[in-house]
């Protein structure tokens, strides 16, 4: 399952799976977009198994239950790729708190909210694979680039801290 995978990199991260003969599941908010990919993906790799899922990263349950459609689906997950994001790139001392809670929502909650729909399921069987993207910004700070390199940085310390749960 891949989040964020209507278009650009969560697209391309898709297609490359179903290429290797992975099913692939495309959680995404725009699912129309969603589904056009899962048509293209379809129509250039020979029997991909690929499905377009609706999915609110920022939302729990909206996570959980396109992880509970895609094990309908495609039988337990055994990698999830949180790629899901968006730009909120402010000037720090103009930006409006409406601002900072829409970049957080999407670019760190909804890699914890992934993480904790799958983890589970994954240690309980003993395999699986999380990926989550972050971003150059994450270390190189640019003027004008702010908050999306703090919640980007966010999702290196998640995934340092996830790397460490134990079964």
């Amino acid at each position: 399952m891949i989040t964020g995978a209507g278009r650009g990199i969560g697209a391309a991260i898709a297609l490359a799976f179903a290429r290797e003969g992975a099913a692939v599941a495309l959680a995404e908010l725009d699912i129309d977009t969603a589904r056009a990919t899962a048509e293209r993906i379809a129509s250039e790799v020979s029997g991909a198994r690929v499905c377009a899922v609706y999915t609110d990263v920022t939302q729990s349950v909206s996570v959980k239950d396109a992880v509970a459609q895609t094990e309908a689906r495609f039988g337990p997950l055994d990698a999830l790729v949180n790629n899901a994001g968006i730009n909120v790139f402010c000037d720090s001392l103009t930006m409006t708190d409406d601002d900072w809670k829409r970049c957080f929502a999407v670019d760190l909650d909804g890699v914890w909210n992934g993480c904790r729909a799958v983890l589970p399921g994954m240690v309980e069987r003993g395999r699986g694979c999380i990926v989550n993207i972050a971003s150059t910004h994450s270390f190189k700070i640019i003027p004008g680039y702010f908050p999306y390199p703090v919640a980007k940085h966010g999702v290196i310390g998640l995934t340092r801290a996830w790397h460490r749960v134990r079964a």
